[in-house]
């Protein structure tokens, strides 16, 4: 287990204090948005899958036959694939809140982050009000790409609007009485 605190400390400003510091949950599988993508995953693999074996038996043709390949993995990657990457991901993710803004360090190879005092804040609780998720600034294409932030689909939007977000977090109570702080500045 990574120790955040330790990993935001030396990413901070002058004059920034650390209000709260964690990692998501890696054991939350599915979201809100898995109602329509499970669904839409099996009978997109299913299909895919039924293609490339009638291209095998039966059309024989190479041409059916490749072409079908990068279906079959998209639509393995649909099933089974986007929960390893989502679980990855989410042990490798440290956040941070500090007085003036919201940190999402990815692993050693990115940090993102987004100004916390005067912009808008999306704060959704899962159902059994164990986790939370914290959605920081304006929504930009998220309006329309956002369904698939925190699905394992969502590197496939890297770069296009992606917005700055605590998902799965489990110290609630910790993380919101942070927020609250830093809204207050």
């Amino acid at each position: 287990m990574n120790d955040p605190r330790g990993i935001i400390l030396p990413l901070l400003r002058q004059g920034e204090q650390l209000l709260w510091a964690g990692q998501p949950d890696p054991r939350v599988r599915f979201t809100r948005a898995d109602a329509f993508l499970v669904p839409f995953s099996v009978l997109w693999g299913g299909f895919a899958v039924f293609w490339e074996g009638a291209a095998i038996t039966t059309v024989r043709e190479p041409l059916f036959i490749i072409w079908g390949i990068p279906f079959v993995v998209v639509g393995l990657y649909f099933i089974f694939g986007r929960f390893i990457f989502k679980k990855r991901r989410k042990i490798a993710t440290i956040y941070g809140l500090t007085n003036s803004r919201a940190i999402v360090c990815t692993g050693n190879r990115s940090v993102a982050d987004s100004p916390v005092i005067g912009m808008p804040t999306k704060v959704d609780r899962a159902r059994d009000g164990r986790h939370v998720s914290v959605t920081f600034g304006y929504q930009g294409l998220i309006g329309l790409l956002g369904m698939y932030q925190n699905t394992g689909l969502d590197f496939f939007i890297f770069g296009m609007g992606q917005a700055v977000a605590f998902y799965d977090v489990a110290d609630t109570d910790g993380l919101m009485v942070a927020l609250e702080k830093a809204r207050v500045g």
